[in-house]
């Protein structure tokens, strides 16, 4: 244990550091005249067998102290840290639009609501644009038409020339399987004739001369079919290459129209509503990058609106407390615009990358220590970029007896104690020892757990 005047050189400093991160301020001491009734028993140390009786020594002084009442205080483990007040989201607007500005309808802290007009832009030469696309849209549709019908009739023309290619084989084809047939009727009719002059012992000479001569031609003419049906398929194969070309070619012109026009026109068309820029949600305009009679580029940021529908605090973190810091967190937040009153929050991100932006939902507020964290909050009416502290609660011990650590004395035995003042009939007061068991330190108070303390005895603060 540490002696007294160490404690009180503790008790000063500790005071000092702490004195942000405390959550009850300490009340006005009180003082009174105390008499200080110090019984000091000399115990003879056991010589041999022989113990000596004890003996009781007082003294006693008077002297003027501070008091004040012990109460139940807020032990809970907490992290204090300072930051800014931001909305819950950040959308900047921009516009596709090449154009001069023509009016900004907003300045910086001005609250705007969804739909409220915020930049205008010179619109003329996007519509002359426009218009000169679309009379060229016109007359390239027109020459595509024409094109398209030429082709079209190409391919009409194609698919009459292979029908009619066709059909001139198919007649052919016809053609020799008639006179196949016919032949293969000869040739048959001639075999009977033959047979039935064999059986009937009769000279079949001058048939068997006339059944070579329809053999030949039947040869003659299965040769003529076969290739006839080469020719059709040939003929069916060539003309199927040609309807498809010009079917290709059809095709193509079609695909070639939509693609080369349109897409240009849309993006004229975004543009032109791009000229026109509203407020795409309502909150409180934090930045105009642009003034009247600037020629904008597309895609740089406008004007930014920050959502105050909701706010959030964004907090530094030193490297020594992000890792204790979780999501789900409860906080409490105070501002100077709201003087002693504690706003309820609640950890809704945690940055744990060093040098990082918070970026959520297009915020990006770079921080200094490296690390950062975003308290959301229930209070609405404060302002964007105002200053905050934040009290972000690590352990929820709740509220306990408590007393400064550095009043509390131990006796030769070990057992802790400490002085409370109990006041006498003329008007001085007594100091009284009162027995306690300490539970955890946190910051300048330690827990009280059982013992003679109670609230509301007037705890004696002058160590003298």
């Amino acid at each position: 244990m540490e002696d007294n005047n160490v404690k009180e050189k503790k008790h000063f400093f500790h005071k000092k550091e702490k004195k942000a991160e405390v959550a009850e301020v300490p009340k006005k001491k009180k003082k009174v005249w105390l008499i200080v009734l110090v019984i000091a028993a000399i115990v003879i140390v056991l010589i041999g067998s022989t113990v000596k009786n004890m003996t009781s020594q007082i003294e006693t002084a008077a002297n003027m102290v501070e008091i004040e009442p012990v109460e139940k205080r807020d032990l809970s483990d907490s992290v204090s840290l300072k930051g800014t007040i931001a909305g819950q989201s950040k959308t900047n607007v921009m516009s596709l639009a090449a154009a001069e500005i023509t009016a900004v309808n907003v300045q910086v802290g001005d609250i705007v609501k969804e739909g409220d007009p915020l930049v205008t832009l010179d619109q003329k030469d996007i519509e002359k644009q426009i218009a000169e696309l679309k009379t060229n849209i016109n007359n390239a549709n027109a020459v595509a038409a024409n094109d398209e019908a030429q082709k079209q009739n190409s391919l009409t023309q194609n698919k009459q020339d292979q029908q009619d290619a066709l059909d001139a084989a198919q007649k052919t084809i016809d053609k020799a399987q008639a006179d196949v047939d016919k032949y293969k009727k000869k040739v048959s009719e001639c075999e009977d004739y033959i047979y039935y002059l064999k059986n009937n012992h009769k000279d079949t000479s001058e048939y068997d001369g006339k059944l070579d001569v329809f053999k030949s031609s039947l040869e003659t003419a299965q040769n003529a079919l076969d290739s006839a049906n080469d020719n059709y398929a040939s003929v069916l194969k060539n003309t199927d290459r040609s309807v498809a070309s010009a079917q290709n070619t059809v095709d193509m012109q079609k695909y070639q129209a939509s693609t080369t026009t349109e897409s240009k026109l849309e993006q004229l068309q975004k543009q032109l509503a791009d000229c026109t820029l509203s407020a795409p949600i309502g909150g409180v305009v934090t930045a105009v990058n642009v003034s009247v009679g600037d020629k904008n580029t597309a895609g740089t940021t406008m004007i930014t609106i920050e959502d105050t529908s909701s706010l959030k605090v964004i907090v530094n973190v030193e490297e020594a407390d992000i890792l204790k810091i979780q999501e789900g967190m409860p906080a409490t937040v105070s501002t100077d615009a709201t003087g002693d009153e504690e706003i309820k929050g609640t950890v809704t991100r945690v940055v744990r990358v060093k040098n990082q932006s918070t970026n959520t939902n297009g915020t990006d507020t770079n921080t200094s220590s490296g690390y950062s964290a975003e308290i959301t909050i229930d209070n609405t009416e404060l302002l964007v970029g105002m200053s905050a502290k934040a009290k972000i609660v690590i352990k929820d011990r709740g509220t306990q007896l408590a007393v400064p650590y550095d009043l509390i004395r131990q006796d030769d035995n070990g057992d802790s104690y400490v002085l409370v003042a109990e006041a006498n009939e003329d008007g001085t007061a007594t100091a009284v020892r009162k027995n306690i068991k300490v539970g955890e330190e946190v910051d300048y108070y330690t827990e009280v757990t059982g013992g003679d303390l109670k609230e509301g005895d007037q705890l004696i603060y002058d160590n003298t």
